[in-house]
């Protein structure tokens, strides 16, 4: 297993740390496109996967999420972060712990 592929299992863990539950859907579809698990964490679906430009794959990865569970069924999510690879575990748990809501983003944080 490469290094990026090691981070995305570490995204996936932290989701169930937090008390995301894996969901067995959209099974037809992760085989077809090779997308990985979605998960189910306080009213909305989420994934990690490889940012979708071919330039930018190997560097970031991208979380997705929508709320709507007939979208979320045929994997149909709206990617809302991208975390670099070169990031550390410490760090891609701050961004999973700010995305799930856990942590609060701070006032300057898109400025």
């Amino acid at each position: 297993m490469d290094e990026n592929e090691n981070k995305l299992d570490i995204a996936e863990k932290l989701f169930e740390k937090y008390g995301a539950k894996p969901l067995e859907i959209n099974k037809k579809n992760r085989e077809k496109f090779g997308e990985r698990r979605i998960f189910f964490y306080q009213d909305n679906y989420y994934r990690v996967g490889k940012l979708l430009s071919e330039e930018d794959a190997e560097k970031y990865m991208v979380v997705s999420c929508i709320d709507d569970e007939k979208y979320a069924e045929i994997g149909m999510l709206e990617d809302i972060e991208a975390i670099p690879f070169s990031a550390g575990e410490a760090e891609i748990e701050k961004q999973i712990r700010l995305i799930l809501g856990i942590d609060q983003y701070p006032e300057n944080f898109y400025q």
